[in-house]
Order: C-alpha cells, then structure tokens, then sequence
C-alpha cells in the first residue's frame, strides 16, 4: 500500500496526519523490505529529524490496528513491520541473521476453510511464518 493510500486512510478514519505519522508511511511506502521499529525510526529522523522512537512505536501499532501494517514474529529478535499489500503474507524467517522473506505460495486456504466447517469459526485472514536458517547462515 503506498503511502498516499496509507494517508488517505488515516483521514477516512478521522484521523489527523502528524509530522511524525507522514514521516513513518513515507519509510514504510519507500521500503522494498520487512523493517525493525529502530530501522523505521532511522530512517524517519531523516526526514523529521526530531521525531522520537515512542512516536515512532505508536505509529506502528496504529497501523497495525488499522491493518496497514502487519507484525512479523521473530523469535528472541524484534518484530519488523510489513506493508499489508495482499490478501495475507507469509514470511521464512532466518534465526541466524533475522533475514525476512515474503512468499506468495499459498495452500493453506484449504486448510483454513477445513477448520472452518469442522470449529464453527470464521476465519478472516491467516499468515505464516516459517523459520529455520538462511543459506548464507547455514554456510
């Protein structure tokens, strides 16, 4: 999702676009990768310099309630933020170095609407993530 449309949704919502808000969707829309809330914040004192990491923290969790943004889970690492630019996501997550990798492959669908039948519950969404080690950390 670009950043004018992350915009845009933020003022559907009543929502007013601070210099610090503009500053975190304009790194999140630039950004061709997953991103820590640190790297996030490095990149957002670029372009406003004075902007705090706290700041930067509640930005991403208010994308995330507006589902703009989505977590990615590490284990013993921090989470990184991805744009929310499909249906879902899933995500191999190397332990070693905290490499990300989006894939599109997905046949968990059938899986989902099987759980749905068999527990009464309504499945909206899903995403997985798989982790294990990269080829440059396997070595």
């Amino acid at each position: 999702m670009s950043p004018p449309t992350m915009s845009q949704a933020l003022r559907n919502r009543g929502l007013k676009l601070t210099k610090a808000r503009t500053a975190v969707l304009h790194v999140l829309g630039s950004a061709p990768d997953h991103l820590r809330v640190t790297e996030v914040h490095r990149r957002a004192r670029r372009i406003a310099p004075r902007i705090g990491l706290a700041s930067v923290y509640r930005t991403m969790e208010l994308l995330v309630r507006l589902n703009l943004v989505r977590p990615v889970h590490m284990e013993h690492r921090h989470r990184h933020y991805a744009r929310i630019d499909k249906a879902h996501g899933h995500h191999l997550v190397c332990n070693g170095c905290g490499l990300v990798v989006e894939f599109s492959d997905c046949r968990v669908d059938r899986l989902a609407r099987s759980l749905a039948r068999r527990t009464r519950f309504l499945i909206d969404d899903h995403s997985v993530e798989l982790y294990g080690r990269c080829p440059t950390c396997r070595g």
